[in-house]
């Protein structure tokens, strides 16, 4: 009689657990998102870009920051990201700067792949860098 019992209530639990877990899938807590980056290897740094898509939206998040390279704190230095027009880098710290973070919406990253980051010290270049995608 146990011996009956027990093959039922193993029985059971096996025919929950193996229907349970065939029938779930698994959930996504965070919005996805795709990576791309220009290296500067001549400053030490690199600019990053992160695309989120979340409810239908589509954000692409760039920042940075560089170690080296940025010796005169008098200088006006700006950095020229592709759709956006030139943005003062406000941080100076010589010889690097600190971190810079620049919010894109209605692009998404293919429309920066390929295209060219450009960093300016009183107007003229002083370097730029390919964007690059990271494979997934």
């Amino acid at each position: 009689m146990i011996q009956k019992i027990t093959f039922a209530t193993i029985l059971v639990a096996f025919s929950v657990f193996f229907i349970c877990f065939t029938n779930a899938s698994p959930i996504e807590y965070s919005p996805r998102s795709s990576v791309a980056f220009a290296d500067f290897l001549t400053l030490a740094g690199r600019v990053s870009f992160h695309e989120f898509l979340n409810n239908d939206n589509v954000v692409v998040v760039v920042s940075g920051q560089f170690s080296y390279g940025f010796t005169d704190a008098t200088s006006k230095y700006e950095i020229q990201i592709p759709h956006l027009k030139k943005q003062l880098i406000l941080h100076i710290n010589p010889p690097g700067t600190s971190p810079f973070e620049y919010v894109i919406e209605g692009k998404t990253l293919k429309f920066f792949i390929e295209k060219k980051v450009k960093v300016f010290r009183d107007g003229e270049v002083l370097v730029e860098e390919r964007i690059v995608s990271v494979p997934e």
